[in-house]
C-alpha cells in the first residue's frame, strides 16, 4: 500500500502509509453489495440445509410451489411465469417426476403440451417444506420486530427493482 495515493474525489490526494493500510484492513467493510452477497450466501446455504431432511433443493421447492399455485399449467407456462429457461424447467420437472412428486398429464386442449400436477406425495412434501421454510424464516428474523421485517423487505424490494429482477423469482433459476 505504500505510495498509493487516494483521497476524496475533487480533494487533495495523500499517500497512504503502511499504518493506514493496517487500519483499513482491520475495519469492517460497509457495503450494501458485499453485505447482501455474504448474507445471501449464508441464507441460501442454511435454507438448503433446512430443506435437506426432505431431500428437496430450493429450486425444486420453488417449482413445487408454482405447480401448486397453477395446477395444470404446462412446463412452458410455468417456466415463463418463473422466468426459468425451458431446459432448466425440464431438468427440475424430470427430477420431481422421478421422485413421484409431480406428474405430467395430457393437456386436453393441446395434445403437444403436458399439464403439470402435484401428486399426493408432492402435496405432502410441499406442506412439510412450507413448514420448514416458515420455521427457518422465523429463526432468521428472530431479532427483528414484525415492523422491522416489513421495512427490511420493502427496502430490499427497492434494490430488487433497481436490479431489474422479477419479484418472487430467484435470480439463479433464470440463468440457463
Amino acid at each position: 500500500m505504500n505510495g498509493d495515493k487516494r483521497g476524496p474525489p475533487g480533494g487533495s490526494a495523500r499517500t497512504l502509509t503502511a499504518a493506514d493500510g493496517a487500519a483499513l484492513a482491520g475495519a469492517p467493510f460497509r457495503s450494501v453489495g458485499f453485505t447482501l452477497s455474504t448474507t445471501g450466501y449464508v441464507v441460501a446455504k442454511r435454507f438448503r440445509q433446512a430443506l435437506a431432511p426432505l431431500a428437496l433443493e430450493p429450486r425444486e421447492f420453488a417449482l413445487l410451489r408454482a405447480v401448486a399455485a397453477h395446477e395444470g399449467a404446462s412446463q412452458q407456462a410455468l417456466g415463463e411465469r418463473l422466468q426459468i429457461p425451458a431446459s432448466r424447467v425440464v431438468g427440475i420437472v424430470d427430477a420431481l417426476e422421478a421422485r413421484g412428486l409431480v406428474e405430467r398429464r395430457r393437456n386436453p386442449a393441446d395434445r403437444r403440451a403436458r399439464a403439470l400436477h402435484l401428486t399426493a406425495e408432492g402435496s405432502s412434501v410441499l406442506a412439510r417444506a412450507f413448514g420448514l421454510a416458515t420455521e427457518y424464516e422465523r429463526d432468521l428474523c428472530a431479532g427483528l420486530s414484525a415492523e422491522e421485517r416489513e421495512q427490511l423487505l420493502d427496502l430490499l424490494q427497492r434494490v430488487v427493482q433497481r436490479l431489474g429482477l422479477a419479484p418472487g423469482v430467484h435470480a439463479a433459476l433464470t440463468e440457463a
